[in-house]
């Protein structure tokens, strides 16, 4: 089990080398894969100029600093490519909206798993992008590429967020590749709500028996927050047990909710700690 067609969604050159450096680590786990690099071109946000028309000098300055952007990347992509036996293509698409994110969804349908870098604050071609279809749309995994944190030599530990929903459980699913290759898998879940299943003792076991079965060597665990927030409590086993990739179901909560209360998903969103997978 391997993913053999990797999607790697570059926005511009800041976040380039970190998001290639990722699709070739998780390429290199296996034999025939192949590297997609894409760049998706947003729909312009048109603005009227006084008399009512839309300026199209707009049109002409988006599309010239695309073009620009799109040799750019595809330039360095080529270069760090080469530098390796890895088959790899590079394509340009448009997206259908403001988002470059949005345009992604079609060459999923084609790929095992995305890997993008988490918005950059500094970097003005990836801050405004709106990740949410990369996640909500795609139907794929997610590997996510933090701008503050180093990408690790090799997955050798992983923590797997759990709390007993649909959302969670495809990720850790969806992860499997990667879980298989690494040395210890951790399932966390804080706060667990009381089985109903006399026969599990710990919360979290059935999940870690499948994924036994195929070999992953996992170790379930239950944690109390004692009121903290839940992404504290996970950030805090992330970074006391050196984890390289952390793996988590998105928006188990409605997205309304999420912006409105708060949640994991969009904390972690915003800050990650290490590689972060997610699927929903």
């Amino acid at each position: 089990m391997a993913f053999r067609t990797i999607i790697a969604f570059i926005r511009s050159e800041r976040e380039a080398k970190r998001v290639i450096n990722a699709a070739r680590l998780i390429a290199s786990s296996s034999e025939r894969t192949h590297i997609i690099g894409l760049y998706t071109i947003p729909s312009p946000i048109v603005y009227a100029d006084p008399t009512g028309f839309a300026d199209t000098t707009l049109f002409e300055a988006h599309e010239q600093r695309h073009k620009e952007n799109s040799e750019a990347i595809s330039a360095l992509f080529a270069a760090e490519m080469a530098t390796g036996t890895i088959s790899h293509e590079f394509r340009i698409v448009r997206s259908e909206s403001s988002s470059p994110s949005a345009g992604v969804t079609q060459s999923a349908l084609r790929a095992d798993i995305i890997i993008a870098g988490q918005p950059d604050p500094d970097d003005p071609d990836s801050v405004n992008d709106v990740t949410d279809p990369l996640v909500m749309e795609s139907g794929r995994p997610v590997l996510f590429v933090p701008y503050k944190t180093k990408l690790p030599e090799k997955i050798d530990r992983v923590v797997v967020a759990f709390n007993g929903k649909r959302e969670a459980s495809r990720a850790a699913f969806d992860s499997l590749p990667l879980l298989l290759k690494a040395q210890s898998v951790d399932i966390v879940w804080v706060d667990p709500k009381k089985s109903n299943d006399p026969n599990v003792d710990i919360p979290g076991t059935p999940l870690s028996d499948a994924l036994r079965r195929h070999g992953v060597n996992v170790h379930p665990h239950t944690i109390n927050s004692n009121s903290e927030s839940a992404d504290k409590v996970l950030r805090r086993w992330i970074a006391e047990n050196n984890a390289s990739l952390f793996v988590m179901g998105a928006y188990s909560q409605s997205r309304l909710k999420e912006w409105v209360f708060g949640g994991v998903t969009s904390s972690i969103m915003a800050d990650m700690p290490c590689l972060t997978l997610m699927s929903r």
